[in-house]
């Protein structure tokens, strides 16, 4: 087990080693996979857990039935079904080795829907710098478009690809944009953070004249995968995740469910029409401590 090196970069291997040795030889006198199997299983789910999503090495926390769920359904998707049913055994008994007193919920069907989960902070960080890493001033333009309207309007690939000049407005209050593709049309302020960016993406780019088409070339026509078209020709960075809109939408939610913002106007604002498809991401809202707890439940001064 000393001897173990996983695919993955030295510093992040260091990072999770010990963590990951001490779990898997707990658990494997405890199950019937060889401790191999585990260590295989389980540096690839911790990396992500700890890596990739920043939560801590506490195994009450990470092995707990909805995080391991969340890992197989939204990071498995290039295994065949039967290796993701595998995967999630061997987590499962990992779980249940490390944590034998704990009673978590029954794992979800496969085949139920599952949410993208968002990018996390050391994730955006990493897709910044793949957008400032494209070999071009026209793909750089390209991935910051991308990024701001998706992680900082909450727009849907066809959306970013059906946006015009004239959607997007600039005044003291910030950036509004138009979704004039959506059934109805919505109105969305883009976050402050990602204003800057996304005006010198417009100011500096192609589109000129009411009509032209803010993602892509002057003279494209209306090409509806041309997001996912750009991202599969981008230039990929060593470490660095390669962009779903999906994802960088449901960061944007994300940002607002924590923030607090009026629900009724992020529905509006989100195109969405059932409460449901927002209580899916509650998941990934970091859970309030005892006093703030107390205190936003209590609701001082608001009486």
């Amino acid at each position: 087990m000393e001897a173990y090196q996983p695919d993955l970069p030295a510093d992040r291997w260091e990072r999770i080693r010990d963590f990951v040795l001490d779990a898997a030889a707990t658990a494997a006198p405890q199950c019937v996979y060889t401790e191999r199997r585990l260590l295989y299983v389980l540096s690839g789910y911790i990396d992500w857990a700890h890596n990739l999503t920043g939560r801590p090495l506490a195994a009450s926390l990470l092995f707990r039935r909805e995080i391991i769920d969340l890992y197989v359904a939204n990071n498995g998707s290039h295994l065949a079904e039967g290796s993701r049913r595998n995967y999630r055994a061997v987590l499962l008994r990992a779980a249940e080795a490390l944590l034998p007193d704990a009673n978590p919920a029954p794992m979800k069907a496969l085949n139920a829907r599952a949410t993208y989960p968002p990018y996390y902070p050391r994730e955006l960080a990493l897709l910044r710098v793949w957008a400032s890493a494209q070999p071009s001033e026209y793909s750089e333009r390209q991935a910051t478009l991308l990024l701001s309207l998706a992680a900082g309007a909450g727009l849907r690939a066809r959306e970013i690809g059906g946006l015009r000049l004239e959607d997007i407005d600039v005044d003291s209050s910030g950036v509004l944009i138009t979704v004039a593709v959506a059934d109805p049309v919505r109105q969305v302020p883009m976050l402050a953070e990602w204003e800057r960016p996304f005006q010198w993406a417009i100011e500096s780019g192609t589109a000129t004249a009411p009509g032209d088409y803010v993602f892509g070339r002057k003279s494209r026509t209306n090409y509806p995968n041309i997001v996912n078209a750009f991202v599969a020709g981008s230039r990929r960075v060593p470490d660095a995740p390669l962009p779903q809109s999906n994802r960088l939408r449901n960061t944007w939610l994300i940002t607002h469910l924590a923030a607090k913002t009026d629900l009724r106007a992020l529905m509006r604002a989100a195109g969405i029409a059932k409460f449901e498809n927002l209580a899916r991401l509650l998941a990934h809202i970091p859970e309030l401590d005892s006093d703030d707890y107390r205190a936003a439940l209590r609701q001082e001064g608001r009486a």
